[in-house]
């Protein structure tokens, strides 16, 4: 009898060991999906700024992150992304893990609604209509979902015209020069020879003049209503459209400082250019620029050091309230 029962039991294990299917899972993860539920405009003009939407179908413990980013329309630099609060959201980088350039949006843990802004950002360029479109997925700790695997956002975004005038030169440019650590006057046996690669904002001090209009210690120089108003200690610019005149463009080499060591009697090796770009911008309707490679050397007079470090860089006129750039020989470089 007791041979029967283990024969029995055998069975009955083997029979219940069969019927088990290792194929299965038992365990199962929804992650929540985010929609877009609107954007507070479709159209706006350069320099305004929209709000995105989002709701989520089903709350999470930890934030959901998402990247923006623009896939058609425009450029990078033609949009910024902040927060609910009008704070900026960092850009992403191949280095975060994000791929190409856009903007983390970080869902909250817990919420059930969340929004961003999109501001186009306002310049000066003459330019047409651009319609961007922009796509949010999810991204980084993947914790939601897009709805339909990406959010799509499109706004039209028209050029900004003004009367304002925007004069800028800029010489952030780069440059090289070699120096000489003499080290012991008496001897050029232990002389060093330094090469050197830096921007010149870092060596020089331009101030910049159009008309009775000025701007000084900074880089660039920009004479416009915006920058008057953030630096009015050092930055003049008129008050609304230029009146019908010619108004005339100069520079002036206030200050050259290598930052040679004298402990090392550090000594120029030879000479080199100072480099800038003139550009008049009619916002929205008129740009034009003048490159001016070598008008100034490293050893140009300048004005800190008694010198006279002006050069007329050409006339600005304005005709019907239309400008018209000339250079400093009085020939047209362009005209509205």
């Amino acid at each position: 009898m007791k041979y029967i029962k283990n024969i029995l039991l055998s069975c009955t294990v083997v029979a219940l060991t069969s019927c088990v299917n290792d194929d299965v899972n038992y365990t199962t993860t929804d992650k929540p999906t985010v929609s877009m539920t609107g954007q507070s405009a479709t159209s706006i003009m350069e320099g305004e700024t929209i709000t995105v939407s989002l709701t989520t179908d089903a709350t999470y413990k930890e934030e959901m992150d998402f990247k923006l980013e623009l896939v058609s329309g425009g450029s990078n630099s033609d949009y910024i992304v902040s927060d609910a609060d009008g704070l900026p959201v960092g850009a992403t980088s191949v280095d975060d893990g994000f791929g190409a350039f856009g903007y983390k949006v970080e869902f909250p843990a817990y919420a059930e609604n969340h929004t961003f802004n999109i501001t186009a950002v306002q310049d000066v360029l003459k330019e047409g209509t651009e319609n961007l479109r922009f796509k949010l997925t999810s991204a980084d700790n993947k914790n939601g979902l897009a709805a339909g695997g990406a959010i799509f956002i499109d706004l039209e975004v028209t050029n900004y015209v003004s009367d304002e005038l925007v004069a800028v030169m800029d010489f952030d440019k780069t440059v090289s020069y070699v120096t000489i650590e003499q080290k012991i006057l008496e001897t050029d046996l232990d002389d060093e020879t330094v090469d050197h690669t830096d921007s010149l904002c870092n060596l020089i001090d331009y101030d910049f003049y159009l008309g009775s209009w000025f701007s000084w210690a900074s880089c660039p120089e920009e004479i416009s209503a915006a920058n008057a108003a953030a630096n009015p200690g050092n930055t003049t610019a008129p008050g609304g459209p230029l009146a019908d005149g010619d108004y005339v463009i100069v520079a002036d080499l206030y200050e050259v400082d290598l930052g040679l060591d004298a402990d090392e009697n550090e000594i120029l090796d030879g000479d080199f250019a100072l480099p800038f770009t003139l550009t008049i911008n009619h916002v929205g309707t008129f740009n034009a620029s003048i490159d001016f490679p070598a008008t100034y050397f490293s050893n140009s007079p300048q004005s800190a050091a008694g010198g006279n470090g002006q050069v007329l860089l050409g006339t600005l006129s304005v005709v019907g309230g239309k400008y018209i750039l000339k250079n400093a020989d009085d020939e047209v470089v362009a005209a509205e």
